[in-house]
């Protein structure tokens, strides 16, 4: 049996729900519903506390002298949790949500569920970037205080009042420094050193951003004091990628 031209004329006068529902591929639906946030599929980079920055599934360092377009505009920030094979995120852009989502919301609030006495969901931050030596788009992640300071940092030279970017991002070299914990050891943060400022996508500049509604509320108490004295939670974890 096939369609004629008053077929698609009535599929298209159906409410959006039912007709996106009706021609809905049903893994891409079932993705949806159950496969949680994947955004994106290529390699990430992060800094380890023993073998400094590294790329991909295979841990490859990355060179000091490499550069990376970071595009701000599409940095993620939010929630983490690993559940054996299963990796569950809530994150939210931070050019729309700049405070973030609430821990509430990702559940699992009965403490005494908890595995070994630790919260299930971790802070993490994501922020794509482009190799320029190769041109091929990574995306830096992390789950610690520093991570989220070292993009925070970023986002200030970025937002900085009066500054017209003209659509460029930052060009940053990967650098990190290290400072003694409350253990008695040391934790390595990482540090974005802005060189120069480009397109993120060559040749085409950036949207201006637009300001968003927020309230303003009081950094947490601990998160004014994680430099000095960083408890377990603050520092980069070592998460799988």
């Amino acid at each position: 049996m096939g369609y004629d031209e008053k077929d698609y004329e009535n599929a298209a006068s159906v409410p959006a729900t039912e007709a996106d529902t009706r021609r809905a591929n049903p893994f891409a639906l079932y993705a949806e519903l159950y496969g949680g946030e994947a955004f994106f599929e290529g390699d990430y980079i992060k800094l380890t506390q023993d073998n400094g920055w590294v790329r991909g599934q295979n841990k490859e360092p990355i060179n000091t002298t490499e550069m990376f377009v970071a595009n701000l505009q599409e940095a993620r920030h939010g929630w983490i949790k690993f559940d054996g094979d299963k990796t569950e995120r809530k994150t939210v852009l931070i050019m729309d949500n700049p405070q973030g989502i609430p821990r509430e919301e990702c559940g699992d609030m009965e403490t005494r569920r908890w595995k070994d006495n630790r919260d299930p969901w971790m802070p993490v931050i994501y922020l794509p970037m482009r190799c320029l030596s190769d041109d091929s788009v990574v995306c830096f992640t992390g789950t610690g205080m520093g991570a989220s300071r070292a993009v925070g940092e970023l986002c200030r030279i970025y937002g900085r009042p009066g500054a017209d970017r003209g659509g460029k991002m930052p060009v940053v070299l990967l650098d990190s420094f290290t400072f003694e914990n409350r253990q008695g050891g040391t934790t390595r943060w990482p540090r974005f050193k802005i060189v120069d400022w480009q397109f993120f996508e060559p040749d085409t500049p950036a949207p201006p951003v637009e300001l968003v509604e927020v309230s303003v509320v009081a950094p947490p108490a601990a998160k004014t004091k994680a430099l000095a004295a960083p408890k377990r939670q603050d520092m980069d974890d070592e998460i799988p990628f």
